[in-house]
């Protein structure tokens, strides 16, 4: 029994020693808060999934009334992973107020990265310890260490899952497998999604063409893309009109991600291009050790074509994944953008009609749907090393190499995560009357309505809004419905013109008073803020 329960204790080893290289252990308390509303946008996920806790509507519907009021908004448009939703709803009433559940988020996350790699490289190599080494290198990925600030796209094993499904010749014939793996990337998040579904649909074209009873085959994709639908109607965003952002080709994908880190920073062996503050959402970095085993994996293939030797290489899984290659092309062309670049110095720019980029502004960080592509790549590497003579001395040396050479970006990354206390939740709003200030109030405004102005103090005064129950009228936000925006366009010229409700607390996030309202402006730990003058009846909470 224990020979057996070996190669999970040493998975399990493998997960929490890489999280806790990438993520400080202190985020696994759910009191600790600090580390998240720092003006990121995984602060955000945390204050999506709070007010879903504190006032969501009927389980197991996704809206939350506290966030965008009085409209509400759905947790899908908050990037609040509305699988957690779906999970701690029925026990929402009993969970005290301002709790964060994204650091346990992490850890699980690398634990099914770590499981799924392991499904899919243990059945095709050598022995244990190299699927071990496969594991490790999967899940020190790049693409996964750098998404941090998204919690919900940290779900990579998604990837890793629809990979091990096509991979599998009973599985991937199975609906069931694939409604299972399309439902859970649907409340996870958008991309994710559209990333498994590009592998099912390949999956699904191979049966088609192969298998002899093709009926079978289309009347299950219609029956699990029926599913898919039905959840996206549980986000309520069917029949929405969503305001175009017009930023498509703005987070591409470079030509030379794989091998260029495009963060200086983050590389200790290979040079990178100057950090431009675009290749955060088109990183695809491999890392040394990852591309020194696809350098070995071209030569060792190369060589033996060359004696006419015949190799002893998983062909069958080969031909699996390159049944993906029409629909990563389609990716891969969104991904790229109308403005490919290399070295981070554009070589052209194709000028799109601003009709095709507001119709393509859902995939606007489209650098992020070549994931897959690197994903499939990395794995064809892995199982053809898993083949050749001393793998697993291979794999090692790879797995050393990759290890120091993302030294500098495991460091940065983990920097960021380094609050471990719930004392230093606030750093801009100390003072112990905004709490006061916020529960008189019938519900928080911020002028601008712009989280740019200031996203760090946006999140503190919306925690503690989320905490005691009172709506906030402005959020920042995956997607904002057309009449949202109106709305909000409309407000803040009344507030311009001096015109503002007496229920309200405004928080002025860049400073500026109109001169009508200058008389009616404190400051609160140097906050410009209008209190409000009346009182209002609370919202009803859990």
């Amino acid at each position: 029994m224990m020979r057996r329960s070996l190669p999970l204790i040493a998975l399990v080893a493998l997960a929490v020693t890489v999280f806790a290289a990438w993520m400080h252990p202190g985020v696994l308390d759910p009191a600790n808060v600090g580390w998240l509303i720092d003006g990121h946008d995984r602060g955000q996920s945390a204050i999506g999934l709070a007010a879903y806790l504190r006032a969501g509507g009927p389980w197991p519907l996704l809206h939350q009334p506290l966030l965008g009021a009085p409209e509400g908004m759905t947790l899908l448009f908050t990037d609040s992973i509305p699988l957690l939703g779906i999970l701690l709803g029925p026990v929402a009433r009993w969970l005290p107020p301002g709790l964060q559940f994204l650091g346990l988020w992490y850890l699980a996350c690398m634990l099914l990265q770590v499981g799924f790699a392991w499904a899919i490289v243990r059945p095709r190599a050598r022995d244990g310890l190299s699927a071990w080494l496969c594991a490790a290198l999967l899940a020190l990925m790049p693409v996964l260490i750098n998404r941090y600030g998204h919690a919900s796209l940290c779900a990579q094993w998604l990837i890793l899952w629809a990979l091990w499904l096509h991979l599998d010749p009973v599985r991937s014939r199975s609906h069931l497998w694939w409604a299972a793996v399309l439902a859970t990337a649907a409340l996870v998040h958008s991309y994710l999604l559209l990333i498994v579904a590009a592998i099912w649909a390949s999956a699904m074209l191979r049966a088609f063409w192969v298998e002899p009873r093709r009926w079978r085959t289309l009347a299950g994709s219609v029956g699990v893309a029926a599913l898919v639908v039905a959840i996206v109607a549980l986000h309520g965003v069917l029949g929405q009109h969503f305001a175009s952002t017009g930023t498509y080709g703005a987070f591409p994908v470079a030509l030379d991600a794989w091998w260029n880190p495009a963060n200086p920073s983050y590389a200790a062996l290979l040079p990178s291009s100057p950090d431009d503050g675009h290749g955060f959402e088109g990183f695809q970095y491999l890392g040394a050790g990852l591309i020194a085993l696809l350098l070995i994996g071209l030569g060792w293939s190369v060589a033996g074509a060359a004696r006419g030797v015949t190799l002893a290489v998983p062909w069958d899984a080969l031909r699996r994944l390159a049944w993906l290659v029409p629909a990563l092309l389609v990716l891969a062309v969104v991904a790229i953008g109308p403005q490919p670049k290399i070295w981070g110095a554009p070589l052209w720019t194709a000028h799109l009609s601003p009709a095709l980029i507001d119709a393509l502004d859902p995939v606007r960080a489209g650098g992020r749907l070549f994931w897959p592509a690197t994903y499939t790549l990395v794995i064809a590497v892995l199982l053809v090393i898993c083949s050749m003579p001393r793998a697993a001395l291979i794999l090692a040396g790879a797995l050393a190499l990759q290890l120091v050479d993302l030294m500098p970006m495991l460091a940065a990354v983990r920097a960021t995560s380094a609050v471990a206390d719930s004392s230093g939740t606030y750093r801009r709003t100390h003072d112990p009357r905004w709490d006061a200030l916020i529960a008189r109030a019938g519900s928080i405004d911020f002028q601008p309505p712009n989280p740019f102005a200031d996203l760090a103090l946006m999140e503190e005064v919306t925690w503690r809004a989320v905490r005691l129950c009172r709506p906030v009228r402005f959020t920042y936000a995956a997607r904002e419905t057309a009449m949202m925006r109106a709305r909000l366009d409309a407000e803040a010229l009344d507030f311009q013109a001096g015109r503002i409700d007496p229920t309200r607390l405004y928080v002025l996030l860049d400073g500026t008073v109109p001169g009508a309202l200058t008389a009616r402006v404190r400051r609160l730990d140097g906050v410009a803020i209008i209190p409000p003058s009346a009182s209002a009846l609370p919202p009803r909470c859990r």
